[in-house]
């Protein structure tokens, strides 16, 4: 299938289910990554434990609809005194705003969600968006989206920015067709280590195409897009076409699939029956090579299924697999069959994309506790695995642990989380580099590639209702490259370049020893409208080099935006 066939077949297949005799029931766009939203549906489903709709929440973005009118449905059981836990005030605070967020799919637009003077009694006619259409066909929000923070960082950088404009639309047709879009442009001047990141890889981290910007060079310029549409097809499938990220994932990482690389093309359909979630993914992605501004860059696609089994009330558990093709051969309709396995479909083709599997959990305990976890596997072959120890480079996994745990120490809305990931040399890697498990010369599952162990700590207090406050602590050791030879860590080398079978073990090659710890806070002026202070040291050390560590700090002004990190 050549790329305008597979055009005409994201089009017919649009307007086949547009206009098909079935019922097309309400849908909206998603809950954003990274939003105070996610963050607080996270606490909740510790909290509550055993929530039909939360213990779904792996595979993100979740849907905006389905987790208002479930949030509105906890809010009317506390009111009552029905809800199995007890919630904080600040708790109840974040429900109320949560329902005025999200007011178009509440089943009672309340009184309390009007402002009381809407600015020329047009707009912020609600405190939660500048612009409001509802009447019987289109219900649609439109926001402006603005960041503009100012820093110092001591790496030589100087002063440090962020400028963002933009605007953000979502909203739904005729309470069938949801949709979302967001354009923004962006100029900015980053620490030294992303720089330096920008120029080893031809990436700024998050982003696709950029340019230099300011007379030095050192800041970027680009734009940063997405959008899609979405619908609901006979009650129990769910279909989104849209250009954006997704997470894999219950951790502060994802071993499978997260958010850290450049948006991408993709068409999503999940369905939901009896205890069980099932997600099907076709996207369409950039191959890591040299990219030219002015010819046409070269693609591959990316196929990953995933299941989500609520097997108790208090475990959840999920298995996945993904394979990744290279483009030249255009999109294999075998990949579309959302019922198959895809290694066995792979070797009927006699592709060699890279293909990989795994089991995820996640288990909440006693109203307080979340344990997750996730077991990544590229290559198994048996006998390597009975003699780990050989350290045999097809001895591709990845595991991670981790557990959370909310009011921790009986402080309310004290959160505590703790996380370890490690990830053997040449994890992610193929044969073909242009199948690495890569897009836009941008890691797609952890930002640092493979060869590392890492330990995270994260605390998030939310002492006031508009006080935010967030301590991480990260951790890592790492393996490079030594003298030009593959170690196993630069997921964007082929693992045929390798000199030797054996003895590859997490830090293999030249050490590296990092920590970063930073403090974020946030106070919410107006609705989803923050006043920023970030302060942050990283060090990062190799081998018989000089010791290198960095200090930075902003301040800022965010809105309707989340907050942009560089966590690696």
């Amino acid at each position: 299938m050549n790329n305008e066939n597979i055009k005409k077949f994201f089009l017919i297949l649009f307007l086949s289910i547009s206009f098909c005799p079935f019922k097309i029931l309400a849908q909206s766009d998603n809950i954003s990554l990274g939003s105070k939203e996610l963050a607080f549906l996270n606490r909740l489903d510790i909290l509550l434990q055993n929530d039909s709709i939360l213990n779904f929440n792996t595979v993100k973005p979740v849907d905006r609809k389905s987790v208002t009118k479930q949030i509105e449905y906890i809010d009317s059981l506390d009111k009552a005194g029905k809800l199995s836990v007890q919630l904080t005030e600040i708790d109840r605070n974040s429900i109320s705003r949560f329902l005025m967020d999200n007011a178009t799919w509440t089943d009672h637009f309340k009184e309390s969600f009007k402002s009381k003077n809407p600015v020329l009694h047009n707009f912020y006619r609600t405190p939660a968006h500048f612009y409001v259409v509802k009447d019987k066909i289109l219900a649609m929000e439109i926001d402006p989206v603005l960041n503009l923070q100012y820093g110092q960082s001591n790496d030589g950088t100087g002063n440090t920015f962020t400028n963002t404009r933009g605007l953000l639309i979502r909203g739904s047709i005729n309470k069938k067709v949801g949709f979302y879009s967001y354009l923004s442009d962006n100029q900015e001047k980053d620490p030294l280590y992303v720089r330096q990141f920008a120029a080893a890889y031809n990436a700024v981290p998050g982003v696709g195409f950029y340019k230099p910007y300011g007379k030095d060079g050192k800041a970027f310029d680009f734009f940063d897009f997405r959008g899609g549409i979405s619908f609901t097809l006979a009650k129990y499938i769910h279909f989104q076409y849209a250009y954006d990220k997704l997470f894999i994932g219950n951790g502060v990482r994802s071993l499978f699939l997260s958010d850290f690389a450049n948006n991408y093309l993709f068409l999503r359909l999940n369905t939901r029956l009896w205890k069980l979630k099932y997600e099907m993914v076709i996207a369409q992605t950039m191959q890591s090579v040299p990219q030219v501004q002015r010819e046409m860059k070269a693609k591959n696609y990316m196929s990953l299924h995933h299941l989500s089994f609520q097997a108790t009330k208090w475990l959840n558990l999920g298995l996945y697999e993904n394979i990744m093709e290279n483009g030249n051969n255009g999109l294999q309709l075998s990949y579309l069959n959302p019922l198959i396995f895809y290694r066995a479909a792979e070797s009927n083709l006699g592709a060699s994309g890279k293909a990989s599997i795994g089991i995820d959990l996640k288990a909440n305990i006693a109203h307080k506790f979340q344990f997750y976890s996730q077991l990544l596997i590229n290559e198994f072959h048996i006998h390597e695995i009975l003699h780990y120890s050989d350290g045999a480079f097809v001895n591709k996994q990845a595991i991670q642990a981790g557990v959370k745990y909310v009011n921790a120490l009986g402080i309310k809305n004290l959160d505590l989380q703790l996380e370890a990931n490690y990830i053997r040399p040449f994890t992610y890697t193929n044969y073909d580099s242009t199948t690495n498990f890569t897009h836009y010369n941008q890691p797609l599952a952890h930002p640092l590639g493979a060869s590392v162990k890492e330990a995270i700590a994260v605390l998030n207090y939310h002492p006031l209702p508009k006080l935010y406050l967030t301590a991480k602590l990260i951790s890592f050791e790492q393996g490079l490259d030594s003298s030009g030879v593959n170690m196993g860590s630069n997921i964007f080398r082929s693992y045929s370049t390798r000199t030797r079978d054996y003895s590859y073990f997490i830090g293999s090659g030249i050490p590296v020893h990092s920590t970063s710890a930073a403090f974020y806070a946030s106070y919410e002026i107006f609705e989803n409208a923050f006043f920023d202070f970030s302060a942050s040291h990283r060090s990062y050390n190799v081998s018989n080099q000089t010791n290198s560590a960095v200090i930075f700090y902003n301040l800022g002004f965010r809105l309707n935006i989340q907050r942009r990190e560089f966590n690696f």
